[in-house]
Formats: structure tokens, sequence, C-alpha cells
């Protein structure tokens, strides 16, 4: 996906974040205390040792209602191409599961060099992946008739930043605009212009950490037609306004 890394992982104290959704896959791991999380609708108490995986497009929060250190794992498809192929015929049903120590253990080893390392990353989602699979409850995916959703996705993920409406990606991808409406809600668990809003404004999130660029133009440069639908949009993902996004970080 476009302005995301393939890996990338971050330690959190009491973390605190508003439900929000990627095409990433997530995994969670609490190392110490309490966290509060909410996944697709389901509410997990997680202490320390067990984590919860967040599959592509589940809407997620968490809420720290004690002190507790977690750890977030997010990475694409490429990185764990045989966990990808099994998700694309299974859901979670049950998203908590127990860490191994050896997961836990590579996880640690590979957020304390700091920056990502792609085979020490690679070493680290084995034995996690593993444990998520056997420690999850999962069921049969529905799949689509057609099999487009794949490509829906792709040609989102490519063209977000342009003018790009239901219609038009219908038209691209050779599907009705109905069919491709309820496809998309049942299958992605969120609804089409809620995906493309999450896109751009992941994308600015990203300029805004990363670049100097103005809020104007990180606007447009992440496909939002004006400054007002940006704000609105950013808020309604993040929980802050692009300006308060970036005060937040100290980046003026």
């Amino acid at each position: 996906m476009q302005g995301d890394p393939l890996f990338s992982s971050v330690r959190h104290v009491n973390v605190e974040c508003a439900a929000h959704i990627h095409a990433t896959i997530e995994v969670v791991l609490v190392r110490e205390g309490v966290l509060e999380m909410t996944v697709s609708g389901n509410s997990y108490e997680i202490c320390a040792g067990e984590g919860v995986f967040v599959s592509p497009f589940e809407a997620h929060a968490f809420h720290s209602v004690e002190p507790n250190i977690c750890l977030v794992l997010e990475f694409s498809r490429e990185m764990v191409r045989y966990f990808f192929e099994f998700l694309q015929s299974k859901i979670p049903i049950k998203h908590l599961f127990t860490i191994s120590a050896e997961a836990l253990s590579l996880c640690d080893r590979l957020l304390s060099n700091g920056q990502a390392d792609y085979v020490a990353a690679q070493a680290a989602l084995a034995p996690l992946c593993y444990d998520v699979i056997h420690g999850c409850v999962f069921e049969e995916r529905k799949q689509l008739a057609d099999g487009s959703l794949e490509s829906v996705f792709m040609y989102i993920d490519g063209h977000f930043r342009e003018e790009i409406t239901l219609e038009s990606v219908a038209r691209a991808v050779g599907m009705h605009p109905v069919t491709l409406c309820k496809s998309f809600s049942k299958n992605a668990r969120v609804g089409f212009h809620s995906y493309l809003q999450y896109l751009r404004c992941s994308y600015a999130a990203n300029l805004i950490r990363t670049s100097e660029m103005n809020l104007s133009e990180i606007a447009y440069e992440s496909g939002f037609g004006s400054i007002r639908s940006f704000n609105r949009a950013f808020l309604a993902v993040y929980r802050a306004t692009p300006t308060q996004y970036r005060e937040s970080m100290n980046i003026k």
C-alpha cells in the first residue's frame, strides 16, 4: 500500500487509539499490565503474555484502563505470504491468543534494534503467525463468486490519491456499482467511502510525519478535494485535526 512500509514495530506505554482500519495485518502483544481492545465489535481484556490478532480491514481500537506496555507489529502480505494465503480463506472470530516464549523473545529483540530489519522481522513473524493460527479461532470466509475483490483493493490502493468514486472503480474492474458496494462492505467489513478516506488519511499522516509540506499541500497530495474535507476525514480517523496531529509530534 502506498505510503506504508512492509513492516513496522512500535512499543507503546498506556496506548489510546480510536477505532480505525488498515489494509495491513496487525498483531498486538501485551508485555506488562492489562490492555483493553475492541476488534470488529468484540471486546478483549489482554493480560501480559497474551496477544490480539487483527486481520486486514478489521476496525479496532485501544483503551488503557490501567498501566501497560504493549508491542504493536504491523506487516504486509509480502512479509508473510504463507500466512496471508491462510487468511484468504479464513476469518477470525476469536482474536485473542497466548504468546509463546520464542515469539516474544524474537519480537523483543526486533524492537531493540530501533529500525526495521526485514530479515529479523521475518524470523520473528514466523513463530508469531504460528501462535496466531493455533491460538485464535477462525471460520471459513465466504468468497466472492467472481473472485474480483482482490483487483478492487489493488485498484483503490493504486489510485486513492486521484478523484475516484465507487462508480469509476466499478468500471475499472468490470463490476456493477451495486454489486461492488455490497461485496465490498460484506467482505471488507467497511464501506467503500470509509476505506477510501482511511487510505487518504493514512497517506496524509505519513506526509505529516515525514515531510515539510504544509497541510494544504498534504491535503491535495493525499487525494482530498478541499482542506475542509481533509480536516473532517482526518478528525474522524485519528480523533485529532491535522494541525493537532502535527503539534502532538512537535512537528513545525
